[in-house]
């Protein structure tokens, strides 16, 4: 855990390379050149611009450290921004219902097993109707009605 002390948002926004730290900071910051991967400077500690990144994917990281509210006002600070301080990242753990009939699901399922399955075969179905219905061609003697 980090120590009890508050943390300057240049120090949020670097990382720790400590994982005990549960600070990882931003992806997208260079620590040799001391910028921004994807500009030529960092948005928020140079410019004192918004950056959307910073706000999804490393903002909500402040709760898990118990720094929520002291780095979310250095960032309102800097940036002049007013942020939703109860929007919260998904978590891992979250379950999410099957569209179909309403079951949780694993991760990365899109359906569950019973509904997934009955789809697949549908699918399947389908595919090979059109495949075998392709290829058939009527017999010209079948509709004058010669067997």
């Amino acid at each position: 855990m980090i120590p009890r002390r508050n943390v300057t948002l240049r120090i949020f926004l670097k990382g720790s390379s400590n994982p005990a730290d549960l600070m990882p900071g931003c992806a997208n910051y260079d620590h040799h050149y001391g910028g921004c991967l994807l500009s030529e400077t960092c948005r928020v500690l140079d410019e004192g611009q918004r950056c959307g990144y910073f706000e999804r994917a490393v903002l909500p990281t402040a709760a898990e450290i118990g720094q929520r509210d002291h780095v979310y006002a250095l960032y309102e600070q800097t940036t002049g921004a007013i942020i939703d301080r109860n929007k919260t990242r998904r978590k891992t753990g979250d379950v999410r219902p099957c569209p179909d009939c309403g079951a949780s699901l694993r991760p990365r399922q899109r359906y569950c097993d019973h509904c997934g399955k009955k789809r697949r075969r549908a699918a399947n179905r389908e595919r090979q109707q059109r495949h075998y219905n392709r290829g058939v061609q009527p017999n010209a003697l079948t509709e004058i009605g010669v067997s």
